[in-house]
């Protein structure tokens, strides 16, 4: 299931990206459209053209880069894997573990860093029980 949660949200996100990448080049070629026509100049070359349109195609791009990764990666994860790591790895046995991690929001559970970490120490603990 984990997988199929991936592959979904990485065609989301290149989704996300495709649209942002058109968006900002129409936004570019608005904005040197209107760059040429305030300048009035005719004679403009299609290499300095192109060259504006990619400048602000970027520049556009780079300010997406930075919005995504900071307001919409964070959307719904209000917790820090580390955090909840470190709750676990307090733990000293099985019984512990158990209740640490029923304590852990259903987000945390899914995780898979955290998942992976409690299974870890749950193979730990049910060893050191056995001997």
């Amino acid at each position: 299931m984990a997988t199929d949660e991936k592959v979904i949200k990485d065609a989301q996100y290149r989704k996300g990206l495709s649209i942002a990448f058109f968006n900002a080049t129409n936004s570019a070629i608005t904005l040197v459209a209107q760059e040429l026509a305030n300048r009035g100049d005719p004679s403009v070359s299609e290499e300095h053209i192109l060259t504006r349109v990619n400048f602000y195609r970027d520049y556009f791009l780079e300010q997406h880069k930075n919005y995504y990764a900071s307001v919409i990666a964070n959307v719904g994860q209000n917790y820090k894997a580390e955090d909840s790591i470190a709750k676990l790895k307090a733990t000293k046995t099985l019984e512990e573990l158990q209740i640490a991690w029923r304590l852990l929001s259903a987000d945390e559970r899914k995780d898979v860093e955290i998942k992976k970490v409690a299974q870890d120490l749950q193979k730990k603990y049910k060893t050191n029980e056995k001997v």
